[in-house]
Parts: C-alpha cells; sequence; structure tokens
C-alpha cells in the first residue's frame, strides 16, 4: 500500500511538470537554451528544468526550477530573471 501512494505521488509530481516543461521550452522565440530532467523510483521522484533565451521585444530571461518528492516529504525550489 506505502508504494502505490509512492507512485501516486511522484506521478502526481512530475506529470504536470513534464507538460508544463513542454509548453515553456515552446514558448521560445528565437535562439535559446533549454534543459529538462525527470527521474522516479520506488524512493520518490524529481524534475528540474532551465531555460533562457530573449522575448520577441528583445528582453533576456532565465528560470530555473528544481521539484522533488521521496518519503520524507518534497522539496520546491525556482529561481528567475529578466532584463
Amino acid at each position: 500500500m506505502r508504494k502505490i501512494a509512492k507512485y501516486v505521488a511522484v506521478g502526481a509530481l512530475v506529470t504536470p511538470l513534464v507538460i508544463g516543461g513542454a509548453g515553456l521550452a515552446s514558448a521560445h522565440d528565437g535562439p535559446g537554451y533549454g534543459k529538462a530532467q525527470n527521474s522516479a523510483n520506488v524512493n520518490g521522484g524529481m524534475t528540474s528544468a532551465t531555460f533562457s533565451g530573449f522575448t520577441p521585444d528583445g528582453r533576456a530571461y532565465f528560470v530555473t526550477t528544481t521539484k522533488k518528492a521521496g518519503p520524507t516529504g518534497a522539496y520546491s525550489s525556482a529561481t528567475g530573471s529578466h532584463s
């Protein structure tokens, strides 16, 4: 029963992030950088993503996110900047 709860928690965490990361990656206009990593196992899961580039009006942006879930809890962090 405990393993099922872990799988549900990891699935609930990772699925929206994968979809959201794909949406953010497709928002790049022109040259940009994007990298995403996702993993899950019986002990939990994690996802991280980093994106940078320029908006259509020439403003630079950078964003990086990390989300983790495991048997002892969950963690989320995000940092972003723009010019």
